[in-house]
Order: C-alpha cells, then sequence, then structure tokens
C-alpha cells in the first residue's frame, strides 16, 4: 500500500485510541464526584400513549451550480404497545447553492404561515441540508402537541436545541404547547457529541461508571447536558436524553417510564422503537433516491430537455470515468 495511505490509516487509529475509554469509567466518576445514589432507577409506564417524529435527507445531485436534496419526516403514534397511526410526508426536492433561500422560505411558509427569520448559510452544505430536513421534522412536532391526547409522551430525535435560529421560536412554541396541553416532551441523541473532559465522550462513560458501580438498568443521570440513560436490562448503550427546562422531578420520572415502556424491541434493545418505527419510515434509501432521479429524467423529457442538455447540468464525469 502506498507509504502515505498507510500514514492516514495509522492518524484515524490513533484518534479513536486517544477517544475510547480505557478506565471502565472509574476516572469520570471520580473527576464528577458521581456516587450511586446519583444514578436514579426507573420504573415502567405502559399505560401513557407514545408519539415519535424524525426525518431523513439524502443528495439526490450534486452540480457546479447547486446540490439537490430530498427530504420527508414520519411521526408514529403508539398506544398500549402497538402503533395506533402513522404520518409520512411526501418526498419533497430542495436546492443547496443557488437558490436554496427561496426553496427554505417556501417551506417555512407551507409549515408555519411565515417567513424564515434567517436565510441559509451559503458555505454550510450539512447545516442547510438539515434545516430544510428540521423544518419537516419540527413541523410534525408542533401538529403532534397541537393535536395529540393530553398524557402523551412526544419524542424527538436528537436534542431539544434548534440549529438554525429560524427554527428557535418554533422549538420554543412546541414545548410551550406541550406545556399548555399537558403532554411530556423528550429528545433522545443516538450519537452524542457530548465529552465529559473535552476528548472522551461522555455517555459511553456513564455506562462504564454505572457498571463500575454495579448498577443495573434502567437507569437515568442527570448531567449538564441532560440526563445520560439505559432503557433496558439487556441494553449494552445509553443515550442521551434532553427534557425542557423546569420540568419538576415527577415530569422527569414519567418521561423515562415511557420511555423504557417502550424500549424493549428485539432489534435495538433499549432505544424506543416508536423512534425505530419513525426511522425506517422516514430514510430515503438508495433505491428511492435513484427512482427521484429517474422521475426528473421523465420530467425533463416533457420540457424537450435532451440527454445532452440534461447532462451539461446534472451530468458527472466521474460515472464515465467509473466504467474504466
Amino acid at each position: 500500500m502506498n507509504g502515505t495511505y498507510v500514514q492516514d490509516l495509522i492518524r484515524v487509529v490513533a484518534e479513536i485510541r486517544r477517544r475510547r475509554e480505557v478506565d471502565h469509567g472509574e476516572l469520570f466518576l471520580s473527576k464528577r464526584g458521581i456516587q450511586r445514589r446519583d444514578f436514579i432507577p426507573i420504573s415502567p409506564d405502559g399505560d401513557r400513549p407514545v408519539a415519535a417524529v424524525d426525518g431523513s435527507n439524502a443528495t439526490v445531485y450534486s452540480t457546479p451550480f447547486f446540490s439537490l436534496t430530498v427530504c420527508r419526516g414520519a411521526i408514529t403514534a403508539y398506544r398500549n404497545q402497538a402503533r395506533d397511526t402513522l404520518r409520512l410526508t411526501p418526498w419533497r426536492i430542495f436546492r443547496v447553492g443557488e437558490g436554496q433561500d427561496e426553496d427554505f422560505a417556501e417551506l417555512y411558509r407551507e409549515w408555519y404561515g411565515r417567513d424564515p427569520d434567517a436565510p441559509l448559510s451559503k458555505d454550510d452544505t450539512q447545516g442547510a441540508e438539515a434545516a430544510f430536513r428540521d423544518s419537516i421534522e419540527y413541523g410534525l412536532a408542533l401538529i403532534a402537541a397541537r393535536t395529540y391526547d393530553p398524557g402523551t409522551q412526544l419524542i424527538l430525535d436528537g436534542a431539544l436545541y434548534a440549529e438554525h435560529p429560524s427554527h428557535r421560536d418554533v422549538l420554543a412554541e412546541i414545548t410551550k404547547t406541550c406545556r399548555e396541553r399537558g403532554l411530556l416532551l423528550a429528545a433522545v441523541t443516538k450519537n452524542a457529541g457530548a465529552t465529559w473532559d473535552g476528548v472522551h465522550p461522555l455517555v459511553p462513560a456513564v455506562m462504564k461508571g454505572a457498571g463500575t458501580l454495579g448498577i443495573r438498568p434502567p437507569w437515568c443521570l442527570r448531567v449538564d447536558e441532560g440526563y445520560v440513560a439505559c432503557l433496558h436490562p439487556r441494553s449494552t448503550r445509553a443515550f442521551l436524553v434532553t427534557v425542557p427546562d423546569g420540568y419538576t422531578d415527577d415530569e422527569v420520572a414519567s418521561v423515562f417510564s415511557a420511555l423504557i415502556a417502550y424500549a424493549g424491541d428485539g432489534r435495538v434493545v433499549g432505544y424506543p422503537y416508536p423512534l425505530l418505527d419513525a426511522h425506517r419510515h422516514a430514510a430515503i434509501r438508495y433505491d428511492q433516491v435513484q427512482r427521484i432521479k429517474q422521475d426528473i429524467i421523465a420530467g425533463c423529457s416533457t420540457q424537450s430537455i435532451d440527454c445532452d442538455e440534461y447532462d451539461e447540468i446534472f451530468g458527472d464525469y466521474h460515472d464515465e470515468l467509473n466504467r474504466y
């Protein structure tokens, strides 16, 4: 193998080694002063209805002028351990790059009835794609907050923090509506970037710390970023969970009771499976991206755009090179 490539591999492995947990959580416990009593045991609440929201995005085309990203969202509602309703939005296609602000404003008006508070960043492709997806996710969450029965546990994918300025008031409205109508709100982060010392990941450290202390799940632990929780006795993973500011101990206990009641799916033990269900329906698969491409090509044919003209905009010469 090429020597520089090998050096790149060595550098990547070294970064993984730097961030791994090798002290089994003992150093984390001592540095944070965490003791057994800080871990809160959780009891299930199987009677509470649960609704989960997730969204997905995928790149369809990338051109010198703009990229095309496709987004959609899903909300699943469960009652008595069975799915009650499923709502899936249609595919939506947006420009990222030239024209992104026009597309973002149109989508924002559709969901919220007004113009966005700020444009998208011109230099942050991932952030722009996330803003389109989040507009749909928060829109679905707002519908759920306004229409679902009091007592429902609403679960969002990610954290209760709006990345784009235009979504901050929306998230505040979701939180306020849940509070006024008696719904509980929480967000579950699959892959949290939080660290406990600036280097080592927080969530695995808490998990190993619990093992060091002999604490059996389900449990949760209050941290600066929210709560770290292991939601099933056979789960090998914990997750970062955030709830609105001002929740009482009883409300927090109710949130986690609802989460563990739906964390026993054998495919992803310890992860709330209404969120898994929402993810499965929202996810945009490779074959669906290919179908969208074919639909774009079919639409071009209705406008007398021939193959050469199409390739001038969307053609990727890498496809030609990859044939050989």
